[in-house]
């Protein structure tokens, strides 16, 4: 987030410390020379899917780079994210290597290589990671739009499509902590103000991702002053209240994955005694549905036992964490005993 604090800085003419300026200005000119180097890589990519015929879409970072940011500079990628058709992952990944790419990766509807320069690239097959959120997924790549990046053609995420892309991913992704998630969806609304929003409700819906898109959203709205229509966000909570057990049960699993989400937290966080019995509820017994869409055994016949591996890893974990930390206090112990 350095670059894009110290040019908004410079924009507005704020006064800062000499020391800090020096801390900004260098990270701004680091990134820069760094983005010559990553438009580059990603120029080779997508010439190397474009010669070979691939249908793509590019994601995130190079894309909201391109599209909503006044300079590419300012939206730090940490990888290029490139979505397409599950036939074409696996050709897609055989071009890679050509290009200085190695270490194959491969997982659940994606496949992760990395460059030469340790700059990864991943493929995905699918918007989500869950495919329970994936629905509407024809209809986003039929209102893809031509854009250039790094100087040669390519396909990005409409806006409409873009910001639920933006607000799901940071919903489930524990990346979300870096607040880049929140740049890009404020940057997006600011950019396209005529965004529909009737569409974007009509794809949250149709998405399962009515709860994650009322969060985020509001969370812009209420504490970055975020351009969001106020009916549209009345409408959206109204929608997010009644949505079912399934959703509910991965809206858990989201908090739960957080980097300071936990089980305990989660029960005690929850409101009310109904909140404690549901997530009391998605801890022991979940529904077969959300194991299905979350845990997707291979054979039907495996569901129950997903049921017997949740308490047991729950209390093995419980009793690992529990062995560490005594390891690590007589450990401690030990040395200041040493020490002194």
């Amino acid at each position: 987030m350095r670059p894009l604090v110290f040019d908004a800085l410079r924009r507005h003419g704020l006064e800062l410390d000499k020391e800090s300026q020096t801390f900004l200005r260098s990270a701004y000119l680091k990134e820069e020379l760094r983005s010559k180097i990553f438009l580059r890589i990603c120029r080779d990519v997508l010439q190397s899917l474009a010669k070979e015929n691939i249908p793509n879409i590019v994601l995130k970072g190079p894309a909201l780079a391109a599209t909503v940011y006044e300079n590419p500079v300012l939206r730090h990628s940490h990888d290029i994210e490139i979505w397409v058709g599950e036939r074409d992952l696996t050709k897609a990944a055989s071009l890679l290597p050509a290009l200085g790419f190695a270490g194959f990766e491969e997982k659940t509807s994606q496949v992760t290589l990395v460059h030469e320069s340790a700059l990864p690239v991943v493929l995905h097959s699918r918007l989500f990671s869950i495919p329970y959120h994936c629905a509407s997924a024809a209809e986003m790549w039929s209102r893809r739009l031509n854009c250039r990046i790094a100087g040669v053609p390519a396909h990005v995420l409409a806006p409409t499509d873009s910001l639920l892309h933006v607000c799901g991913h940071a919903f489930y992704s524990g990346s979300r902590q870096s607040l880049r998630w929140a740049s890009d969806a404020w940057l997006l609304i600011d950019r396209y103000r005529d965004l529909d929003w009737d569409l974007l409700f009509d794809c949250a819906r149709q998405s399962r991702l009515v709860l994650p898109v009322s969060v985020t959203l509001s969370y812009l709205a209420e504490n970055l002053d975020a351009p969001v229509p106020p009916t549209f966000l009345t409408r959206l909570s109204a929608a997010a209240a009644t949505t079912n057990t399934v959703e509910r049960e991965f809206a858990f699993s989201a908090t739960r994955s957080a980097p300071r989400g936990s089980l305990r937290k989660l029960f005690r966080d929850a409101q009310g005694w109904r909140g404690r019995v549901s997530v009391l509820k998605w801890m022991v017994c979940p529904s077969p549905s959300y194991l299905r869409w979350a845990e997707a055994p291979r054979y039907p016949w495996l569901l129950p036992f997903h049921y017997v591996r949740r308490p047991v890893g729950y209390i093995s974990r419980r009793i690992g964490s529990f062995l560490i930390a005594s390891l690590q206090r007589v450990g401690f112990k030990r040395r200041r005993v040493f020490n002194a």
